[in-house]
């Protein structure tokens, strides 16, 4: 039967009551202290040492984080370079940018960029995102505020497809250049996909739209116009139809050039540059056919009509009875010999 509380007293005192502590505690080693502690201590001491270990594991794992934390720092922003895929056509054209630049000078920057080492030049770094607050602190002459983190290229890349999902989206034709430049170095469509924030898989799918569309317009007319963010993919796709093999011929070559040079260009708006350039175009190609006569045998006058797609030839049937048959006959002939000629040219065996 257990001892009541003074019953238990009394014996611990006629257990211990002649037992010098001082000297105890001088010569016990700590281990055995420990071990009795261990052997006849209570439920409570028990779990009170439970307690102090699960505290210590944390304070260890927090203390590991806090070593692992990514800090804010400040660089000298002309030692932080661009990335290496372009995703905005024009910053400082952006009309907002300067309203945006100024906010910075009043009230400064809120969010750092991210940046990542350059492995071959000591203290400068690459930007992956915050292109424009980096540009408005070159701007201002003051640090800009980054966290440093070491990334692989397409690390880089993706974390720019974060920050894209984030913020305001890019314009059509910046995506497509961004989407183009991205393929152009081999990656993957799931890659590019991440890059500009279209995760999900039904998404591949429009990165090939904006790869096709990129392969329809020359870089250079893209980039005369600039972003164009009130433009979307019917109307580029319709720009790109009017141009073959992305490439301009002659005339629509002197009709950008004649808008280009015009002293109202420069200030014109990204979205009136498209709608100017595209009437340029599309005019160019509804221009009036070119008209050329063509003198045979006997005095006859052959025509035929020019147009930067097609020839037509117009033969007069009741001079030259029989010809127009003849030639359609012949076509699959001569047009055999018109690509062995060709070839001949070209130094083709």
């Amino acid at each position: 039967m257990m001892a009541n509380p003074k019953e238990r007293n009394q014996r611990m005192k006629s257990l211990f009551g002649n037992v010098d502590t001082a000297a105890l505690e001088k010569h016990t080693p700590l281990a055995v202290v420990d071990h009795d502690k261990r052997r006849v201590g209570s439920t409570a001491v028990k779990s009170m040492d439970r307690a102090f270990v699960s505290i210590e594991d944390e304070n260890r794992r927090l203390h590991d984080q806090l070593l692992s934390a990514e800090s804010i720092i400040e660089l000298d922003p002309e030692r932080v370079v661009a990335s290496f895929v372009n995703d905005r056509l024009d910053i400082e054209g952006d009309a907002t940018f300067q309203a945006f630049v100024e906010g910075i000078k009043e009230a400064g920057q809120k969010l750092p960029i991210l940046v990542r080492p350059l492995p071959n030049k000591p203290g400068h770094y690459q930007a992956a995102y915050g292109h424009r607050r980096l540009r408005a602190c070159q701007i201002l002459k003051r640090p800009v505020k980054a966290i440093v983190r070491d990334m692989s290229d397409e690390e880089l890349v993706v974390s720019q497809g974060i920050e894209n999902s984030e913020r305001l989206n890019l314009s059509f034709i910046e995506q497509v250049l961004f989407a183009l430049t991205l393929r152009e170095r081999k990656y993957s469509r799931e890659i590019i996909s991440d890059a500009l924030g279209r995760k999900e898989g039904k998404n591949l799918a429009y990165i090939s739209i904006l790869t096709n569309t990129a392969s329809l317009i020359p870089e250079n007319l893209i980039r005369l116009i600039g972003p164009a963010s009130t433009i979307g993919r019917p109307k580029w796709e319709k720009l790109g139809s009017l141009i073959k093999d992305r490439r301009l011929n002659a005339a629509q070559d002197k009709a950008v050039d004649e808008l280009t040079a015009s002293p109202s260009w420069a200030s014109t708006g990204s979205d009136q540059r498209f709608s100017l350039i595209m009437d340029a175009l599309d005019q160019s190609a509804k221009r009036e056919p070119v008209a050329v006569d063509v003198m045979v045998a006997g005095g006859v006058v052959i025509g035929a009509k020019r147009t930067e797609t097609a020839t037509r030839i117009s033969i007069p049937d009741n001079r030259l009875p029989g010809l127009s048959d003849w030639l359609l006959q012949r076509l699959p002939e001569l047009v055999t010999e018109f690509h062995a000629q060709q070839r001949k040219d070209s130094g083709m065996s």
